[in-house]
């Protein structure tokens, strides 16, 4: 990883080591599917889609390519493990993980204290991932690196539906407000392959129209001005953060005409990508 432009890793799966040399504070992350990190000691500060979240022993956080992740400030001692996924794999992560409650709890409390029971089971789920990292062949450390995320993520999931308790959860809401955050949570995980109201409605077995009521309701938008946000927040932090070009990221959000993603995001902002990128760099 370099330090002056806060990238990580270019294969499916990678172990690595931070400290407070590895990233540059005030920088975004690069990251190009998620990012399960624990921190070892000291203390990092960040800021995560315009949250102040500070990292410390004994917690971990998880982040996601669609956040924008600034490390703010990093004490000398920090040392946090770190396991990147790639693209591709996150994206089966979230197909394969179904709990929306767990991915309501990750999108809420992005940066969370493990409960004194699972902390040396993650120490040592990190462990087990450098062992195999530094002493297997390539084939094998992706296999196995890509089964053990998997398995970890169904295991972290399980244990957040059992321990809602500990961990926080909502009072009970009505259907339609339950059908709204059911929504959002579908269209974090789905955005980049689904840009349909259809295609949501029908997860949620409900129709399109009343789909669009509960998000007036809810959000004050139509459910496709909602999808149009997300995929516009996205896009925004894609060209923030690294030098994809604008038919690199529509192929990334499966988008078959790239000039469809730029009304999209000129909607939402006013500007092409090409102006929001150039505006940056001016």
């Amino acid at each position: 990883m370099k330090k002056s432009r806060n990238n990580h890793h270019v294969v499916p799966y990678s172990v690595q080591e931070v400290v407070a040399s590895t990233w540059e504070c005030g920088q975004p992350l690069t990251v190009d599917g998620c990012l399960i990190m624990l921190c070892l000691q000291g203390e990092a500060e960040f800021s995560v889609s315009s949250r102040h979240l500070a990292l410390r022993p004994h917690r971990m956080a998880l982040l996601t390519f669609d956040m924008v992740a600034v490390p703010l400030e990093m004490s000398d001692d920090f040392k946090a493990v770190c396991l990147c996924v790639g693209f591709r794999e996150t994206q089966d992560i979230f197909f394969l993980v179904t709990s929306n409650r767990f991915w309501e709890f990750v999108f809420k409390s992005t940066v969370f204290t493990l409960p004194f029971g699972l902390r040396d089971m993650v120490a040592n789920w990190f462990r087990t991932l450098e062992w195999i990292q530094g002493n297997c062949s390539e084939a094998i450390v992706f296999k196995t690196l890509h089964n053990e995320t998997e398995n970890f993520m169904h295991i972290m999931a399980d244990q957040v539906e059992r321990r809602m308790g500990l961990l926080g959860t909502n009072p009970d809401k009505n259907r339609a407000w339950i059908l709204a955050n059911d929504f959002i949570a579908l269209l974090t995980r789905h955005y980049a392959s689904h840009h349909d109201v259809a295609y949501y409605a029908g997860r949620l077995s409900i129709t399109s129209n009343y789909l669009n009521i509960i998000c007036r309701k809810y959000f004050g938008t139509t459910a496709k001005e909602q999808i149009g946000i997300q995929i516009g927040l996205v896009v925004k932090n894609l060209l923030d953060t690294t030098d994809l070009t604008v038919k690199e990221i529509s192929e990334r959000l499966h988008f078959d005409d790239p000039s469809y993603l730029c009304r999209i995001f000129k909607r939402q902002t006013g500007l092409t990508p090409l102006q929001y990128r150039n505006r940056l760099r001016d």
